[in-house]
């Protein structure tokens, strides 16, 4: 069996321990990097990716592996009463997919028990705020693009979130 590690110098090896002692500090379950086709998942708690199972207590806490694709996590906390996951809906010409500029958690109101940002029903204009990306620590308001009436929110309050995904269904005006 060949040592994967053999393959990373001391130098990188110094690198993977303190990132992986940042994750430890970190609210974040996993991290995941890329380059060159290669790929590193980092998972604390036996998480390597959100919608991926534990691994073994004896597996390394880090080691290439493929790149499957996540799917959001559930989350015990409560949420706002209106957020909820969802299949987006068949494709509507009148419908306006709102996606996740980057990855990150994603967050239906600006602060716990404050009310969302938006619920289904809400009509939304051009610019108005509609939830928070967070990524390590550091929050980015998501702006609507288009006025309209938000007819589905597709992510859970706290849902770990990647380029590109829906998060909302708008109607346009």
């Amino acid at each position: 069996m060949k040592n994967i590690f053999g393959i990373f110098s001391s130098e990188d090896v110094e690198c993977l321990k303190a990132l992986i002692e940042k994750l430890e500090q970190s609210s974040f379950d996993y991290m995941k990097l890329e380059n060159d086709g290669a790929s590193i998942v980092i998972g604390k708690n036996g998480a390597l990716e959100a919608g991926t199972a534990p691994v073994p207590a004896a597996a390394p806490s880090a080691a290439p592996v493929p790149a499957p694709a996540p799917e959001p996590e559930t989350e015990t906390q409560p949420e706002p009463a209106e957020v909820r996951a969802a299949v987006p809906a068949a494709p509507d010409e009148g419908l306006v997919y709102l996606k996740s500029p980057s990855y990150g958690l994603f967050y239906a109101q600006p602060e716990p028990g404050a009310p969302a940002y938006v619920n289904v029903g809400d009509h939304v204009r051009a610019g108005d705020t509609v939830c928070l990306i967070e990524i390590m620590k550091t929050y980015t308001a998501m702006t609507s693009n288009v006025s309209g009436t938000v007819v589905e929110i597709l992510v859970n309050n706290q849902d770990a979130v990647e380029p590109e995904q829906p998060l909302f269904a708008i109607r346009a005006d």
